[in-house]
């Protein structure tokens, strides 16, 4: 799936992560966290009105916090009625 980039990941402390990720100029990006499951979501979609990515990306940076020494982010990316669960990272410190 093409609506995300590059990502990665620096420790800012023993619990809280930066997360870098590349999204396309015309795409905007949610955030949400499941209590239940310790699961944090990045979902990706394009801007209202588009059907394509643009070839062109901007870096967005989100910071996170482990729980219970676990930090589990999943991409969810979603183009033209397709969604993708992926990537997923998982930390644990």
């Amino acid at each position: 799936m093409a609506l995300l980039g590059n990502y990665g990941f620096q420790s800012l402390s023993e619990d809280e992560f930066e997360f870098n990720f590349e999204i396309p100029t015309n795409c905007n990006y949610t955030t949400d966290y499941d209590s239940e499951k310790n699961i944090n979501t990045i979902s990706i979609q394009l801007n209202s009105g588009q059907s394509q990515p643009a070839s062109t990306y901007n870096t967005e940076t989100y910071t996170l916090n482990s729980v219970n020494s676990l930090l589990d982010v999943v991409f969810q990316q979603t183009l033209n009625g397709v969604t993708s669960t992926k990537p997923r990272v998982v930390i644990t410190n």
